[in-house]
């Protein structure tokens, strides 16, 4: 690989690692405040939260081992991908209990594939050598991909309302 692709690479895992966190983080707490305030019982939002990470848990060995299985771990991590956003944009659009399940178990199994695939791509890029210290790039690039996503949410709620935080 010459080092203008390593360099390109490396910046493509990094805004990965980014925009993945960003969008986890819009799954946590914000799809369960958007929940109540679509009059979804603390009951209903449990469960539909439980159903999540019960499909995250079920999807945690046979996500990595799908990942293991597939020469191109990026097309692994873009699966995934489609998979999240998909699951928000169903939601956002219906949020009856089938469509915020479904979209729970999307986003547990997303979520049980794209982990893997980013450990794999960042090991790929970096090699055994240096893998400890991307790994520890990668967390600075998550961090600020959910700090800035908490800040964004906030500013889009105020003025566009809560769908805003779903679709965002």
């Amino acid at each position: 690989m010459t080092p203008l692709a390593r360099t390109v690479s490396r910046h493509g895992l990094e805004a990965l690692n980014f925009f993945v966190s960003a969008l986890q983080t819009g799954f946590g707490p914000f799809v369960s405040v958007w929940l109540f305030n679509r009059g979804w019982s603390d009951t209903d939002v449990g469960v539909a939260l439980s159903v999540g990470t019960i499909a995250a848990l079920i999807a945690q060995l046979p996500g990595g081992v799908l990942v293991d299985a597939i020469h191109r771990k990026r097309n692994a991590a873009a699966a995934a991908l489609a998979g999240l956003a998909c699951g928000a944009l169903a939601m956002a659009a219906t949020p009856t209990t089938a469509t915020v399940w479904t979209a729970e178990i999307l986003h547990g199994a997303a979520s049980a594939v794209i982990g893997p695939a980013i450990a794999a791509l960042t090991l790929s890029l970096s090699g055994h050598d240096a893998f400890s210290e991307r790994l520890g790039g990668n967390a600075r690039y998550a961090s600020l991909g959910s700090a800035l996503a908490a800040v964004s949410f906030g500013v889009v709620s105020t003025y566009l309302g809560d769908r805003g935080i779903i679709i965002l």
